[in-house]
């Protein structure tokens, strides 16, 4: 057993986490790596379907992509013809002595790499507290009605492409695609993606999966909370930021196809944007100064200052990496997930459990021993 495993397997029984699944494949076929661990109080295997959060977010933009290449939409023209809610949209300023916003009519049209980029002006509100004032102040509901307009009815952060905020902007994607295809998000991806890839458990409507384990205090055992709400419980309508339940065995596939760049998702032109920096100087400023406190990440996100963001997710745009090359693209979920795509070193994984809060600092190091093992495995990893 290598100490990687050894250390999933007493995490598991210590309670860190309620059980975990992990899958690796490489290119050429040296790695091709599973192994799930269960704890005392939950039963994983390779099977087990995961809620994973914001690994949705890579799905979606897939589905974009796709779109782009059928002539349906361009990259840089304004959205706003498919999202009424972007029109006269407003950027919060500030707010005045009495409490009440100031704002002002956007200026930058919004497009869908901006959206796809973060860099569009939203933000969530625990990325933007601003956000979480401005719903009180404007006596906002704690409770909306489950459609991605109601939750995310919040003025701009900032200018368009004139930022960076992680947001909800995957889920304004998500309408894209589906009011360009005519079907929910649900059917799309079940045309589109799950079936060119065999992949069966995908949905966003399960209600069969581990309870979400939940850490009360530092040191603690996660503890199984029975009932406990989804992150899009109460929804009706497909969260492309968020929604999705998945097995750590279908989302392989996703990587893995991307990996190996097998044009069964995305021509060869369209996947090597998911590759590639797409941030402007100003909006890769912001994101480089959030990414020196990286702790509302889950992962391993070393502050080398060199990252950007791509089409797909986070980007890797440097070699200080001890073992990521330049242009591997990572992102992950606040249930305790992550992935990665590394096409230089020909190799992609994925990490899944179901743990909170979002970056729990015990699930960290379990990631990054993850990787670890995945790169010592391919040779590739530095002492």
């Amino acid at each position: 057993m290598s100490r990687f495993e050894n250390l999933l397997e007493c995490a598991a029984q210590d309670g860190i986490v309620p059980g975990a699944v992990v899958f690796a494949k490489d290119k050429t076929g040296k790695i091709d790596y599973s192994k799930a661990v269960t704890g005392k109080d939950q039963c994983y295997n390779e099977d087990t379907v995961l809620e994973i959060a914001s690994l949705t977010k890579l799905v979606t933009a897939i589905a974009a992509l796709q779109l782009v290449e059928k002539g349906l939409v361009t990259l840089d023209e304004d959205v706003s013809n498919f999202i009424p809610a972007f029109t006269g949209q407003e950027v919060l300023d500030s707010f005045d002595e009495q409490g009440k916003p100031k704002t002002h009519k956007r200026r930058n049209m919004v497009t869908l790499r901006l959206l796809l980029t973060h860099s569009a002006g939203a933000g969530y509100p625990f990325t933007d507290t601003r956000l979480v004032q401005y719903a009180t102040s404007t006596n906002q509901p704690e409770k909306r009605n489950g459609t991605v307009d109601s939750n995310f009815d919040f003025p701009l952060s900032y200018e368009p492409s004139e930022g960076f905020m992680y947001s909800s902007s995957m889920d304004r994607v998500g309408q894209i695609v589906e009011r360009i295809s005519g079907m929910p998000l649900e059917d799309y991806f079940s045309r589109n993606i799950w079936q060119p890839l065999g992949i069966n458990t995908g949905t966003f409507w399960d209600t069969n999966h581990p309870p979400m384990a939940m850490r009360l205090a530092p040191g603690e055992p996660a503890k199984p909370m029975l009932g406990m709400d989804t992150f899009t419980t109460g929804w009706t309508e497909c969260s492309g930021g968020q929604g999705l339940f998945m097995s750590m065995k279908d989302y392989i596939k996703i990587l893995y196809s991307l990996l190996k760049d097998d044009e069964k998702l995305l021509t060869k032109e369209m996947a090597s944007t998911v590759f590639k920096p797409c941030l402007s100087p100003a909006s890769k400023a912001v994101l480089l100064k959030r990414m020196q406190t990286p702790t509302w990440l889950v992962g391993d996100f070393p502050e080398t200052g060199e990252y950007d963001w791509s089409l797909g997710g986070l980007l890797v745009d440097g070699d200080k990496h001890d073992y990521r090359k330049r242009n591997t693209v990572i992102w992950s979920g606040a249930s305790g997930c992550f992935w990665f795509i590394d096409r230089d070193a020909g190799v992609c994984g994925v990490f899944g459990t179901q743990v909170l809060p979002p970056a729990d600092p015990q699930v960290q190091p379990l990631i990054k021993a993850f990787e670890e093992e995945v790169y010592r495995q391919l040779g590739s990893c530095k002492d």
